[in-house]
């Protein structure tokens, strides 16, 4: 093959590699900021739908200093949006993305999914 034809091969797969690297890069920081318990908490109990600040101290199980440090990184995220309503703050998941994570983690470790299907995640170390 001549180095004519070589060229245009090598420029296309190092463009697919930088591609790559930049989906890979997203993905891991996305991952990242999901990988903390209290905030996959509030992600996961945003699935049933918009909850007031004390709704979701309450569902997600976190203390309300804790709420707000979380909700701050989850909302810089782009993951969740909050709004005022009177004297009260609201959340939401603002992110498909984040909803698709948390129901694939909820029918993998929590048992059957909101629609009715089962899948269950092996336990670490074992080969059932």
């Amino acid at each position: 093959m001549s180095t004519a034809r070589r060229a245009p091969r090598a420029a296309a797969a190092a463009a697919r590699f930088e591609t790559l690297g930049r989906s890979a890069e997203r993905a891991a920081e996305f991952l990242r900021t999901l990988a903390h318990t209290g905030r996959l908490r509030i992600v996961c109990a945003l699935m049933a739908g918009e909850k007031s600040a004390s709704q979701l101290v309450r569902s997600a199980h976190v203390a309300a200093p804790a709420l707000s440090q979380q909700a701050i990184i989850l909302e810089s995220a782009g993951l969740i949006a909050r709004r005022r309503e009177g004297r009260s703050v609201m959340y939401r998941l603002a992110s498909r993305d984040a909803r698709a994570l948390a129901l694939l983690l909820h029918e993998m470790f929590c048992g059957p999914a909101p629609s009715g299907g089962r899948r269950t995640a092996k336990k670490r170390g074992t080969n059932r």
